[in-house]
């Protein structure tokens, strides 16, 4: 099911785990954190900057799929804002306004406090 654990690997979250294991694993002071490969391998196309940042800070930022639709995803920061996944792909097929399943209006990406 999308939005699991290693339910979509592939080459570029592979790569994460196996970088991530050559650095020594985990998170923090790591050039690919062990839970940006995760994410990947959950379904995401890509990790927002700030979420990698932070994650090698060693702070907590948690990846949310409350929903089968990826323009809903987004990754929970330590100060509570949301960084939403931005899909393309997602975005036209549902529309500029918001989700249609869940009924989420930020499906433009981006952060949002």
């Amino acid at each position: 099911m999308k939005g699991e654990r290693y339910s979509e690997l592939n080459e570029l979250s592979a790569f994460g785990f196996i970088a991530n294991a050559l650095g020594g694993g985990g998170d923090r002071n790591q050039s690919f954190p062990q839970s940006d490969a995760e994410d990947l391998s959950k379904g995401a196309r890509f990790i927002p900057g700030e979420v990698t940042m932070a994650r090698r800070r060693g702070e907590s930022v948690h990846f949310h799929v409350n929903c089968h639709n990826k323009c809903c995803w987004y990754w929970e920061m330590p100060n509570g804002s949301k960084v939403y996944h931005w899909c393309p792909v997602d975005f036209e097929h549902y529309g500029k306004e918001k989700c249609s399943v869940c009924g989420n209006e930020n499906v433009k990406g981006g952060t949002v406090n």
